[in-house]
């Protein structure tokens, strides 16, 4: 019989939601659908409604299902209760009962946790983590999320260096959401290559260039002297913090995931052969892409119940 747990990424834009095999770290059944930012009930009954649909696509019932796990942005506290998402989940900003919720509608167990800790517990169960003690996987995606894991464990109970994304690496006056200036995050995720990329003036002198990431990366390898700078200045941003999560977390692999890694294989190499103080003599580590993009949140979520 297979082990079988119900995995949830919530994501500031989109939701993902899939059925996973634990034993063979396969989604068997997957959805993603717009993530409901601003009321609770409709929020949980759309998930259900997709939990529903998935389950009677796979045929599988709910006395087989191990339990939800979820990864949600923000701080998750013991009781699975959310807060601190900075906006971008208005209704869960200050302790709204995740777990108890879920447990209530679905009749199912659940287990939460802070959504870059997940991804980061999936690349280590399932992806290129595999097999190394310390893991710290960043997420470059709507934002910036940094994750570690250790022996296959959470570094510690809770996720409190989930803001690792907002350590200062710029002077200037790049804004973050936050409130500070010279943000990590304000610099290397999606939305910051795209305020870039406005701020210079890249879409107005070239109409043709959608306003996304993807774009602004395909316009610098086509030879567009503004992308090529803002390219730079992402991965001289980029190589500054992974240096700074060096000294701090001493990590035997770094993975880049997110939907901006998809765009970086080009720049790997470089990435690698810049200098990083090492935090003792013989320290050795890995930068690696990830090779289960989408996937990550959705296994890291499911993951929860071998923990």
């Amino acid at each position: 019989m297979r082990q079988i747990a119900i995995g949830i990424d919530i994501g500031g834009t989109r939701t993902k939601i899939g059925i996973v095999d634990l034993a063979e770290g396969v989604v068997v059944e997957m959805m993603l659908t717009p993530t409901e930012k601003n009321d609770a009930d409709l929020f949980i009954n759309n998930i259900y409604g997709q939990y529903c649909s998935l389950a009677e696509n796979a045929g599988i019932s709910k006395d087989s299902i191990a339990g939800i796990g979820i990864g949600a942005p923000g701080f998750v506290y013991d009781d699975g209760s959310v807060d601190s998402t900075f906006g971008f989940l208005p209704f869960m900003d200050r302790h709204y009962p995740l777990k108890r919720e879920i447990e209530v509608k679905f009749g199912l167990p659940c287990r939460v946790d802070n959504d870059a800790r997940i991804v980061a517990l999936g690349e280590s169960v399932y992806g290129r983590g595999k097999g190394y003690d310390r893991v710290l996987v960043l997420t470059l995606g709507t934002g910036l999320g940094i994750g570690l894991i250790v022996k296959g464990k959470f570094e510690s109970g809770l996720p409190y260096a989930h803001l690792g994304g907002h350590i200062t690496v710029a002077s200037g006056d790049v804004k973050c959401y936050c409130g500070r200036y010279g943000c990590l995050e304000a610099l290397v995720s999606a939305t910051a290559i795209v305020e870039a990329a406005r701020q210079s003036g890249l879409f107005m002198k070239n109409p043709g260039i959608a306003a996304t990431a993807e774009a602004v990366f395909t316009s610098s390898k086509a030879g567009n002297r503004i992308a090529g700078e803002i390219v730079s200045d992402f991965l001289r941003h980029l190589s500054t913090g992974i240096s700074n999560y060096i000294s701090l977390f001493a990590p035997d692999i770094i993975i880049i995931g997110g939907g901006v890694s998809r765009e970086l294989d080009p720049y790997l190499r470089n990435i690698r052969q810049l200098v990083y103080l090492p935090p003792y003599s013989t320290y050795k580590f890995e930068i690696e892409l990830s090779q289960l993009d989408e996937l990550s949140g959705i296994l890291g979520s499911a993951a929860l119940f071998i923990q």
